[in-house]
């Protein structure tokens, strides 16, 4: 900036500003710059207010140039305004996109430009690249100037490539190796295999916070109340292509439980305090674990939120002996008024019609609130797959027990369009197709077409369901399908399905439903060689079969896919007859209870049985039992175990199975965040009985046992699943199939 006064015109004595003129102002008014003057027209000329002024000038951000002159009593004012902002762009972006960086920097369109915004966006933008962990960015600012004193502002940025976790250390730790706690942290050490995805080598700031409270959970899961962790530092190696981060720890000593207790800060009716301990399930004497204090918070807060208290604070108070090394646990219960609920208000919803939403919970207006009740709402309306988001809140209302509850979702796309390739060890190469919409114009119906290819399979199906039929609970559905198998390597034939069915659900309590389905279906078995089996030879040709089906079923898991905990049972019992060519019962048991045994490790269990009778001529070999390959039990190729033609091996079924699996899956070392998990299994199983058994006939009637182990990965192509299984006990005509895998994607 600067000032400039004449040398034939400056002031010797003390002299009037007669006029003040701006000079060089484009789209600025003067009196605008009048506005932000110390002096005006009829006072003294002073320079030293008038420097002050051209400060403040300056200071507006409006002006890149300001010049004063005095010249007889006339103090001229030039300006020279900044350009204004025609448009910012950014170049050379690919981890970022345009919209998120128009966020992070200052400069608009119709902005005014200044060099001092453009320093700082550049800051910020670099200050974004190192939250991602890039800190090899540059970013270069361009200017291209336009007419009518404007500019294009360019942000030309090289991202550079992103700056590992070379290597992770810990200060302090005596009780837990250094392996072992990187196994905790969520940053990770680079390594090639993290090139799959994943992305946590890669220095990020964020993610050291939440290793200070990954290791502050795992210490105090572990009996240790004092630990803290006193620094997380990550030094940058001097070419800036790599991190150094270090964890400083005080562990401090192990503690147990000393006294538990329950306290109530403020009476109120209907609570009983000795019910509320008895849900307290800590001993005195067992090792401290705060996860377990968290747990018991929500254990009693949901005790209190059954029985209608909604707001209400449930606080543990700590006291540690440090002598005994024992922390007394004090759980403070402030309940507040039983509540009922006075309007529940939907939002997010653009596409789903209102009352999908509101049928899906179990609270109504009017309803005395339950925070169980609450929380199965929140559960059922996750499991539908319409939403991204779910969240339910409460708020007082100015009548003291009633309260409202905002339902809120984020709608997600439940339209899919699906093409599948992969290959199985039982079917060899695979290709999928189907389009689904699972909540068919808003209303929550469901229409499916799927057809699948393989080398011993080629399915057609089409379903529609209506969940709440003529508005009851009664989920409604017909299916048709053309089914076509393979079963020349097992049993010597081809199979061809087609039919359709009907069916019918509706709950009988929270979790358990009852399924009927009637249909009809026509079985052709073809292309039978001269070679196969006798048994085989005369079921050529055509059968139709008229069937009815019903299932009980309950099912508590977390997750149908992966669950972690809850189980599931059913019964059914099927029946073809009515005139058609096919008449038999078959009853069927089957069930599973998943256990989380520790962080992310899981032991299931489960069995299944079933029996079939014929009614009049001998049962179709297509309708008995078999088993093997991925069915009953791993370890043998499909259809690997049961009754078999003693001549030509082909597998004919059984007409009763039973089995059991048992199975632990555990993420593996290194590779967690990868999603790869291990699993060990154990599975056992019979299928046996032929009608009309003969000395043709082999049927070694033998629990066959199996174990083995293997992999699931949830991998960027696909979920792979690798099983390597070893007959334990096996009959001498079994077909065993020792490796197993399937791996398939969708695009």
């Amino acid at each position: 900036m600067s000032i400039l006064l004449t040398a034939v015109s400056a002031p010797s004595l003390a002299e009037v500003i007669d006029r003040i003129q701006v000079t060089g102002n484009q789209r600025v008014e003067p009196a605008t710059v009048f506005s932000y003057l110390s002096f005006q027209e009829g006072e003294e000329f002073d320079p030293r207010v008038v420097s002050e002024t051209v400060k403040t000038l300056y200071a507006t951000g409006l002006f890149h140039h300001v010049d004063v002159a005095w010249d007889g009593g006339i103090i001229t004012i030039e300006v020279a305004e900044n350009p204004l902002v025609n448009k910012v762009a950014f170049e050379g972006n690919k981890e970022i996109v345009d919209d998120r960086l128009k966020e992070i920097v200052t400069l608009r369109p119709r902005a005014i430009f200044t060099q001092a915004k453009v320093q700082r966006d550049v800051q910020e933008l670099l200050a974004g690249y190192r939250s991602r962990g890039r800190f090899l960015t540059q970013v270069r600012p361009q200017l291209i100037e336009r007419d009518q004193n404007r500019v294009d502002v360019i942000y030309v940025i090289d991202e550079g490539d992103k700056t590992k976790i070379s290597t992770i250390r810990f200060i302090g730790n005596k009780r837990f190796s250094d392996g072992d706690l990187k196994e905790v942290v969520a940053t990770r050490e680079k390594a090639w295999w993290r090139l799959l995805g994943g992305g946590t080598d890669s220095y990020d700031p964020n993610r050291l916070e939440v290793d200070k409270q990954l290791l502050r959970q795992y210490y105090l899961q572990h009996g240790y109340a004092d630990f803290q962790v006193t620094s997380a530092v990550a030094e940058l190696a001097r070419a800036k292509d790599e991190f150094f981060v270090t964890y400083t720890l005080a562990e401090g000593p192990k503690y147990d439980f000393g006294q538990i207790n329950v306290a109530l800060e403020a009476e109120a009716d209907g609570l009983d305090l000795d019910a509320m301990r008895q849900e307290v399930k800590l001993e005195t004497g067992e090792l401290y674990d705060a996860s377990r204090v968290d747990s018991t918070i929500d254990t009693l807060v949901d005790h209190l939120g059954v029985r209608g208290f909604a707001f209400l604070e449930v606080q543990p108070d700590f006291t540690r002996h440090e002598a005994e090394r024992e922390v007394d646990v004090t759980f403070k219960v402030t309940p507040g008024p039983r509540v009922y609920v006075n309007r529940i208000n939907i939002e997010g919803n653009d596409r789903t019609r209102d009352y999908v939403i509101r049928r899906e919970l179990r609270l109504d207006e009017g309803d005395a609130f339950s925070s169980r009740k609450l929380q199965r709402s929140r559960d059922r309306l996750n499991r539908m797959g319409y939403f991204k988001d779910v969240t339910i809140t409460q708020a007082e209302t100015d009548v003291p027990d009633r309260l409202d509850m905002t339902v809120k979702v984020e709608e997600q796309s439940t339209g899919e369009f699906n093409v599948g390739a992969g290959a199985s060890s039982f079917e060899g190469a695979l290709l999928t197709a189907d389009v689904k919409e699972r909540n068919f114009m808003g209303k929550g119906q469901e229409v499916a077409v799927r057809f699948a290819l393989s080398e011993v399979r080629q399915d057609f199906n089409v379903s529609f369901t209506e969940p709440y039929f003529l508005g009851h609970e009664l989920a409604a559905g017909v299916d048709a399908f053309n089914e076509q198998t393979d079963f020349q390597d097992e049993s010597s034939f081809d199979l061809d399905n087609t039919g359709a069915a009907v069916r019918f659900r509706f709950p009988l309590g929270e979790f358990t439903s009852n399924l009927v389905r009637v249909g009809f279906k026509e079985t052709k078995i073809s292309n039978v060689g001269g070679a196969a089996s006798q048994f085989v030879q005369r079921e050529e040709g055509k059968r139709s079969s008229l069937f009815v089906g019903n299932t009980v079923g309950i099912d508590t898991r977390d997750n149908r896919l992966i669950p972690t905990r809850g189980y599931r049972a059913s019964v059914g019992v099927d029946a073809s007859g009515f005139g058609s060519d096919v008449d038999y019962l078959r009853s069927t048991v089957s069930g599973a209870w998943y256990k989380e045994v520790y962080d992310d490790i899981v032991f299931s269990i489960g069995g299944n049985a079933g029996a079939i009778s014929a009614f009049g001529e001998d049962l179709p070999i297509y309708e008995h039992f078999s088993g093997g390959g991925t069915h009953l039990i791993r370890g043998f190729d499909r259809s690997g175990i049961g009754p078999r033609d003693a001549a030509t091996n082909d597998a004919l079924g059984g007409q009763f199975q039973i089995g059991h699996n048992m199975e632990l899956t555990f993420p593996l070392p290194g590779a967690d965040d990868l999603g790869i998990h291990g699993l060990l299994f154990s599975d056992g199983g019979i299928v046996t009985e032929f009608e009309g058994a003969t000395d043709a006939v082999t049927d070694s009637q033998i629990y066959r046992v199996t174990a083995g182990g293997g992999i699931f990965w949830r991998s960027p192509v696909g979920p792979i699943r690798l099983e390597f299984g070893v007959p334990l006990v096996k009959a001498s005509e079994d077909q065993t199939q020792l490796f197993s895998f399937n791996l398939g994607t969708r695009f």
